[in-house]
């Protein structure tokens, strides 16, 4: 059930549904005064939202600054959490990206550079509707294809969200017996609320954020100019925090 209604809430929290309701509530009210305050208020919503600016130093503030790879200490694991392929039926001998696949890219380059000896891919299908092959197995043909060694990857190909990660994930590595300290590596919006799932059920994991949504600040012109891609910042931004909230809640973190 709570995966469903995490699925539900992805749709209510976009800021581009509230400022259409806004509209539409204008649009129906019979009421002047409300009308005219409704329309003002869609209007203003969309323009802050709607601010490259404002939406990049939220993101930013919320994302901290990369690490350097010189600055990673070594690890006998990394911990890959998935979420960033999708699947086309039309194309099914390949395996497509969305936003985030430095997960797995930075993860090869931490293992090429001695920075971690294994790797774990941690997560299943997090499709809502149609069953598909898990990414943890996806993520793994393509490692292969970039030169790790099969025997050095495992896979956790159960979980269906971060809590769901960080359950299976303790399994497999008291199966493995780990007891060093971890690389938790997600993308860096992402961090704060993994490693505290990881870390609330006793896992020693540091994190190493990537798949940054924000660059180094450059202010110009164009930084003024109204970008769907600054709702889309916001909607990311949105659906985290009210993620750490709902987790909080749960007790997950």
């Amino acid at each position: 059930m709570f995966f469903i209604l995490s699925k539900v809430l992805v749709f209510l929290l976009s800021p581009l549904v509230w400022i259409t309701i806004i509209f539409l509530l204008a649009f129906l009210v019979k009421g002047v005064i409300l009308r005219q305050r409704l329309f003002y208020s869609g209007i203003i919503l969309l323009i802050f939202l709607s601010n490259p600016f404002v939406a990049s130093e939220a993101f930013r503030t919320w994302e901290g600054d990369p690490q350097t790879l010189s600055s990673v200490d070594h690890y006998d694991i990394g911990i890959v959490l998935t979420g960033v392929t999708y699947t086309r039926s039309s194309a099914p001998d390949r395996v497509f990206f969305s936003k985030g696949a430095d997960r797995i890219l930075h993860s090869v380059q931490l293992y090429k550079a001695g920075k971690i000896k294994s790797i774990l891919i941690a997560g299943g299908s997090g499709s809502l509707t149609k069953k598909k092959i898990s990414e943890a197995k996806e993520l793994r043909a393509v490692m292969l294809l970039c030169g790790v060694p099969n025997d050095v990857i495992h896979i956790e190909e159960k979980s269906r969200n971060t809590h769901e990660s960080a359950l299976y994930t303790k399994k497999l590595t008291d199966s493995l017996q780990v007891k060093s300290t971890m690389l938790l590596i997600t993308s860096a919006f992402h961090i704060h609320r993994s490693l505290r799932c990881f870390r609330k059920l006793g896992m020693q994991v540091d994190g190493y954020g990537v798949d940054y949504y924000t660059g180094d600040r450059a202010i110009g012109f164009e930084d003024f100019i109204p970008d769907v891609t600054a709702i889309y910042l916001w909607e990311v931004l949105i659906h985290e925090l009210v993620g750490v909230g709902i987790y909080k809640f749960m007790n997950y973190i």
